[in-house]
């Protein structure tokens, strides 16, 4: 779960970059989505880390789509979306073993 937060952070910092750096809305708001979904998994939401995985999925979608049509700096992405999302389904499979 750790490692997820750290990413989650992580990919905040890299669009409010991009955001400071072309002034455009979209990232402010995807890095502040980013911070609060990150925040929201520290404090033990299990709704946050649902709405994460969905919204990590969509992204990594999105991700492979930009680097298949030859964007490369879209495959950073996808590897940081590709480890939250594992890390996120490993914190579900840890809880199923005590059964």
């Amino acid at each position: 779960m750790k490692l997820a937060v750290y990413l989650l952070f992580l990919q905040a910092f890299f669009l409010l970059y991009y955001y400071v750096s072309e002034n455009s809305l979209i990232y402010l708001a995807f890095g502040l989505l980013n911070f609060i979904l990150a925040w929201a998994i520290l404090r033990g939401e299990k709704r946050a880390v649902k709405v994460t995985l969905v919204y990590k999925g969509v992204d990594l979608f999105f991700s492979i789509l930009m680097l298949m049509s030859g964007v490369l700096s879209a495959g950073i992405s996808a590897l940081i979306d590709f480890a939250i999302i594992h890390d996120l389904i490993g914190l579900f499979g840890a809880g199923n073993k005590n059964n």
